[in-house]
């Protein structure tokens, strides 16, 4: 640019001279200027490449420093890079050292290239003892076989793992799991793998003491004398030891996949099972109660059952247990215990029963021997012979009533608990102490608000308890402490019975004005074998049985202290049924089911043929002439033998037999009439005592009516009615 303009200067100074000296053409002044214009542009494109040049110099100036900037970022952040590199290669160390697995690196010559802390500790030696040995000298000799296999395995390029023994130099044995991969490190050696030595042995040891403890609890479980079950969470049995198969009479494969429901027996609720599938219980909920399972062939089994709700294998559902006591030898046992109780009170009221029963004996004799004489002595009088035989017989029902109470008392009560009524049990019970209570000065009251209320159970265990715990009473009266503690007061016991405010349970209560017991008496007095009286007055099983027999009906008994004495609270669950009492004493039972319908029935004006049979003949020819005289055809036979003869050419409508006979019994008659081709309408009258409730329900089964020794004239023809209906009878 300077020089543009000193060339213009000039250029002015020569124009200036030329005007003044020498005057130019106008064609040299024209091709000055073009020469000018040109210089110019030539000056001008030059121009414009220095500042281009300037401008690409600029740039690569600022490039530059853009990429020394950028260097020293990235010299930062090796530099970082590298303190992390280094850090992390000491805490790599410092974890490979410090770890609690053994860590070695083992060469293709099978030594350790290098070992950490722990590998030390497993191998009981120090890193400089350690390192390029054989590691077959740390290893248990009947291990170097596998850890042989082992390596053969990793340095092939596999992996590898295995339990193996390591052997310390102090003789320490450690299980390890030995776990190896090939290397690939850099300052490896070629063919090298890092093994890892993790101590196991604590595992093991909790392992084996496991199987031990499975296979103890299997033993258990297998070989248990009670039976044991496992129910899946649907209530499906899983598994089933030896004795539950034995109790049920099933095999393993019968049981396996059964639902537990089907084990109950029909009328019990498997309420355990619900709870089970529906998720209530939580595991360890445990429980025990009574049930009746179904074995082979219906065959029924009671059973005190412990449930028990346990996690399952995975840990995520539950399962349950279920533990089996077969209670049905030992309820027996407490029945025949019972049975014995009832049998030693039977002997202990024996002078009171005996007075029942002469009493009656006494008068019947009175009344037949008066009436003798009287025929002797004054001939005949209708009127008053009506009286006497009106008397015998209602002493005889008063002298029936009392055997059939024995009876029922040396009766193992083995049925079914029904509706019955309280007030007649009480009536009973005080029948039978009334005249040693008399005999003793002890007022006796009765208050009965029960009318005819029923209750469930078995009348005869009431009227025991009853009695029980009124003996108890009169030797509490007639003690030294009562008569000191009465202190000239009239001896008094009350027995109350009412419904409850609820409606639904009875309350019967027996009081005295006798000593008070004292609180461990009370704690203890209905635990076996707890008396306080002395040895020879009594055997502390009275009020035990007596709690059984109300815990069996569904109640229990109460005792307390009262302001007069002690006092007894009996509490029994309320009859809804309106059923009528059973009757305990077995004086009647009314026909099994509707009147047998026998093909070809007697015709109008043809009397029915009843066949008597009693080795009694008189009893046979009385009972035989009653029917003769009310319109039946009777036969009287003296065996079973003789009435089967008679039937079979004679064929009887109705059959009146005794059990006890010879020259075949009762029995096989009517085991002869029931295979008959005709239905033979059959009533039983026996004197034979049923030895329990379950015999007594079999002969029931086995006749249309049962009567009792002495059976009434009266009642004989009811049945007999109710079974071969005549139109002229």
């Amino acid at each position: 640019m300077d020089k543009l303009t000193g060339g213009v200067g000039a250029h002015r100074v020569r124009m200036a001279e030329g005007k003044r000296g020498v005057e130019r053409t106008e064609s040299e002044r024209d091709a000055e200027v073009e020469d000018l214009r040109k210089r110019l542009m030539e000056r001008e494109a030059e121009l414009a490449r220095f500042a281009d040049q300037r401008h690409a110099l600029e740039t690569a100036l600022e490039d530059l420093a853009t990429h020394q900037e950028e260097l020293r970022a990235q010299n930062e952040e090796l530099r970082h890079a590298r303190q992390i590199n280094e850090s992390l290669i000491q805490r790599y160390a410092s974890l490979f050292d410090g770890a609690p697995i053994g860590y070695c690196i083992i060469s293709n010559r099978r030594t350790i290239v290098s070992a950490n802390r722990r590998a030390g500790w497993l191998f009981e030696a120090g890193a400089n003892e350690i390192e390029h040995k054989p590691l077959h000298l740390f290893i248990h000799p009947a291990s170097h076989a596998a850890l042989s296999r082992h390596l053969d395995k990793v340095l092939a390029g596999g992996d590898a793992t295995d339990e193996i023994t390591v052997l310390g130099r102090e003789g320490r044995e450690l299980v390890c799991l030995v776990q190896s991969q090939p290397t690939t490190e850099m300052d490896a050696p070629a063919s090298s793998c890092l093994t890892t030595f993790i101590d196991i042995t604590q595992r093991k040891q909790a392992e084996r003491a496991l199987t031990d403890s499975e296979l103890k609890f299997r033993n258990i479980f297998t070989l248990a004398p009670f039976g044991m079950m496992t129910l899946s969470k649907n209530g499906r049995l899983m598994e089933t030891n030896e004795a539950a198969r034995r109790m049920l009479g099933l095999s393993a494969h019968e049981l396996r996949g059964m639902k537990y429901a089907d084990l109950l027996a029909p009328d019990v609720t498997p309420t355990e099972a619900r709870r089970l599938a529906e998720g209530q219980p939580r595991p360890g909920w445990v429980d025990v109660f009574e049930r009746e399972l179904r074995g082979r062939d219906d065959r029924r089994l009671l059973t005190r059952l412990t449930f028990a709700v346990m996690p399952s294998g995975d840990g995520k559902d539950v399962q349950g247990l279920v533990i089996i006591e077969d209670m049905t030898e030992r309820r027996d046992l407490e029945a025949r215990f019972q049975h014995a109780a009832k049998l030693t009170l039977l002997g202990e009221m024996s002078a009171s029963l005996a007075h029942e029963i002469s009493q009656p004996l006494n008068i019947i004799r009175l009344k037949a021997e008066g009436s003798l004489e009287r025929l002797k002595r004054h001939g005949f009088d209708a009127e008053r012979a009506e009286q006497g035989f009106a008397a015998i017989e209602e002493q005889v029902v008063r002298l029936f009533e009392v055997i059939s109470y024995m009876q029922g008392l040396s009766r193992r009560d083995t049925g079914v608990v029904r509706p019955f009524s309280v007030s007649r049990a009480i009536a009973s019970a005080v029948g039978l102490v009334d005249k040693q209570f008399r005999d003793d000065n002890i007022d006796l009251e009765i208050e009965d608000n029960l009318g005819d209320t029923q209750a469930i159970g078995r009348q005869h265990q009431l009227e025991q308890v009853l009695v029980n715990i009124l003996r108890n009473a009169r030797d509490a009266l007639l003690s030294q402490e009562g008569i000191r503690l009465r202190n000239g007061e009239a001896a008094r016991a009350r027995v109350s019975a009412s419904l409850e405010e609820d409606g639904d349970y009875l309350r019967v209560v027996i009081s005295n004005n006798g000593p008070r017991v004292s609180q461990d008496v009370r704690l203890h007095m209905f635990d076996p074998f707890f008396t306080t009286k002395s040895g020879e007055q009594g055997t502390g099983l009275g009020l035990s049985i007596s709690l059984a027999f109300i815990n069996e009906m569904g109640g229990t008994i109460l005792v307390e202290n009262t302001d007069e004495g002690l006092a007894f609270h009996i509490l029994l669950p309320r009859a809804r049924q309106a059923i009528q009492p059973v009757a305990e004493s077995e004086e009647e039972v009314a026909p099994a089911g509707p009147a047998p319908v026998v093909p070809g029935e007697a015709t109008a004006g043809e009397r029915p043929h009843v066949l008597v049979v009693d080795d009694e003949e008189v009893a046979a020819r009385e009972i035989g002439a009653y029917l003769e005289a009310i319109g039946y055809r009777v036969t009287v036979a003296l065996n079973g033998q003789q009435a089967l003869e008679i039937h079979v050419t004679d064929p009887a409508r109705a059959v009146i037999t005794d059990l006890r006979m010879p020259e075949r019994d009762g029995h096989w008659l009517i085991d002869r009439l029931r295979a008959g081709v005709r239905p033979v309408f059959i009533m039983i009258i026996t004197g034979q005592a049923a030895r329990s409730t379950k015999e007594l329900d079999r002969l029931r089964q086995r006749a249309d009516a049962l009567l009792r020794k002495p059976a009434s004239l009266r009642d004989i023809v009811r049945h007999l009615r109710g079974g071969v209906p005549h139109e002229h009878l």
